[in-house]
């Protein structure tokens, strides 16, 4: 009986330290997740960056003939990028 009872402890034993274990893999993960989400974040702010830019560049070379006039182009865009962001913020207040 004692013996049956020493197995069942050590059972009991066995099971909390897997539930701990599995409670600190959690936590990792969690973070682990976290920070992965952030760096998605990051990169698609990144794109967009890019993808402005890219856009702009093919705008301005397209349309404009002397390097005033892409300068010119350029501000102006940008201008207008800023202005649209600001709509964007203001939307999502």
């Amino acid at each position: 009986m004692e013996q049956q009872l020493e197995k069942i402890h050590l059972g009991i034993k066995r099971l909390q330290d897997l539930h701990q274990n599995a409670l600190v893999e959690i936590e990792m993960l969690k973070a682990e997740n976290a920070s992965l989400r952030d760096q998605v974040s990051k990169g698609e702010e990144d794109l967009t960056s890019v993808n402005q830019k890219l856009l702009l560049d093919g705008i301005t070379q397209k349309s404009a003939s002397s390097d005033v006039e892409k300068k010119q182009m350029k501000l102006k865009i940008n201008e207008l990028v800023r202005e649209v962001d600001k709509c964007i913020a203001l939307l999502n207040q």
